[in-house]
């Protein structure tokens, strides 16, 4: 779009705007002014009226009494009815079909005036004063019609509504003398630095600006332009660098890799060897001198076989830890809903004399590794079904909620809960907030989980309370159309 309609149409758009906000703030306080201003004088105009049927009540002259009120509505056209109640029934009405229940109910806190907003039966907005005539209970009420009332206004919000339009015709005039003024620099600007983009210095010299203004842009332009020009280099410069930097990276990381490689090679089979010979020499006490060692001593040595067992089960998780953290992920589009349907059903059959629970809601999919995100669900699932076994009612749900950062999915549970002073340590591999008997587990699971999340670029957190259960919320940073 050409620069002069861009101008114009943003001048002429804040202009109409302004306008607009304007007079519609000014139309709105004046009609707001003249209902105040009526009101008050209706509210004076009640209490006179009270002091004048006060005489009449006591004569319990109710033809009089009549004739005023419906004196008082053929003399105004804003005032929609008249009644008087006593004691909250009605004792003289306008009204051809009775007096509104609401109405009657209406009793002022005081001897002033109160006014009361409500909408008629036929959809007008009626302001109802209600003034005490006396302390018996009597009140007079006063309806009156807000659309009437506005409608004496008609001619003011007219001259208001003809205004605004002679202004922002005016506005647009004006835009228009402002957009034409402001483009004429423009225009010559454009035209020297479109020559200037192709020039050597004698083109350069060639220019001649209309304004000073132009020329110190143009001479602003030539510097900048002679920054820039340097600034590429340095940057052409800081890429070779920084390649060399990551080719130099890389090798150093292939190195780390190898040598973790090598070390899960030792830990998986020099570490395994020495636990191997614990672990069968005490078998072997156990069956060839069993008949010689006393209770304790068999305890002993089942404690050092359970040790061995434990250790193994341990460099087990640590070496599935580190083959998560180098793994390659092979993202597709995975179905959490039906993932965790199928686990569930795994560890019912797995364990039939439990009554557990099982709630999973629909889920959007995802875009992951189905391998890795088995695992995650897998743990996720262990470890709900694990702490909650004392539960006699135990419950696991998974579903997902809508955050800012897409949908964030869950799996909460009933079960022991734990601490949110320590929830820092949950996902810390070895680190266990509950006893090893209480509940067994080597401390690995929540670690390799967030480890999978985070290389699906997600997070993990997690929420409980002690006796009450867990929920643990996890993102995945990729997400199936």
């Amino acid at each position: 779009m050409h620069l002069k309609k861009i101008i114009f149409i943003r001048i002429a758009g804040l202009l109409t705007m302004m306008i607009l906000l304007i007079s519609g703030f000014f139309a709105y306080f004046v009609l707001d002014r003249h209902r105040q201003l009526t009101l008050q004088t209706w509210k004076t105009r009640s209490e006179v009226l009270a002091d004048a049927v006060e005489r009449l009540i006591l004569w319990d002259d109710r033809i009089a009494l009549k004739e005023q009120l419906d004196s008082e509505i053929e003399k105004s056209t804003v005032l929609l009815y008249a009644f008087i109640a006593r004691k909250k029934e009605p004792y003289i009405s306008t009204f051809a079909k009775g007096v509104p229940t609401a109405l009657l109910e209406r009793v002022p806190a005081t001897g002033l005036p109160a006014v009361w907003e409500f909408q008629g039966l036929e959809g007008e907005v009626v302001y109802d004063i209600a003034k005490r005539v006396d302390e018996s209970g009597t009140v007079l009420h006063l309806g009156l019609n807000r659309r009437e009332i506005d409608r004496k206004m008609a001619p003011l919000l007219t001259s208001i509504v003809l205004v605004g339009g002679a202004a922002i015709v005016l506005g647009l005039w004006l835009a228009h003398v402002v957009a034409r003024r402001t483009t004429r620099e423009v225009d010559d600007l454009v035209s020297a630095l479109s020559s200037y983009g192709e020039l050597d210095d004698l083109k350069a010299r060639a220019i001649n600006p209309k304004s000073s203004e132009v020329a110190e842009l143009i001479s602003t332009f030539k510097a900048l332009s002679a920054e820039r020009l340097q600034a590429a280099l340095d940057l052409q410069h800081l890429n070779a660098q920084l390649e060399e930097r990551v080719a130099e990276r890389t090798e150093q990381l292939a190195v780390a890799n190898r040598e973790l490689d090598a070390f899960a090679y030792s830990v998986s089979h020099d570490l395994r060897a020495p636990l191997r010979g614990i672990d069968g020499f005490s078998l072997a006490l156990v069956q060839d001198y069993g008949d010689k060692l006393n209770d304790e001593g068999k305890d002993y040595l089942n404690r050092v076989r359970n040790g061995c067992l434990r250790m193994g089960k341990l460099i087990d998780e640590m070496l599935r830890l580190s083959r998560i953290t180098r793994c390659e992920i092979c993202p597709k589009t995975v179905s959490l809903g039906e993932m965790t349907r199928q686990i569930a059903e795994e560890y019912t059959q797995r364990e039939p004399d439990r009554t557990v629970e099982f709630v999973v809601h629909d889920v959007p999919e995802v875009e992951a590794d189905p391998t890795l995100m088995h695992s995650v669900m897998q743990n996720m699932i262990d470890n709900a079904w694990k702490y909650s076994r004392n539960n006699p009612a135990a419950r696991i749900e998974f579903g997902s909620m809508t955050t800012g950062e897409g949908p964030a999915f869950f799996v909460k549970d009933n079960g022991a809960g734990f601490n949110m002073e320590y929830a820092d340590k949950l996902f810390t591999p070895f680190q266990r907030l509950h006893r090893a008997d209480e509940f067994e587990g080597t401390g690995i699971g929540l670690a390799s989980v967030q480890r999978i999340i985070l290389r699906h670029g997600g997070r993990i957190w997690a929420e409980g309370t002690e006796g009450e259960g867990a929920v643990f919320y996890f993102t995945v940073g990729g997400q199936a159309s």
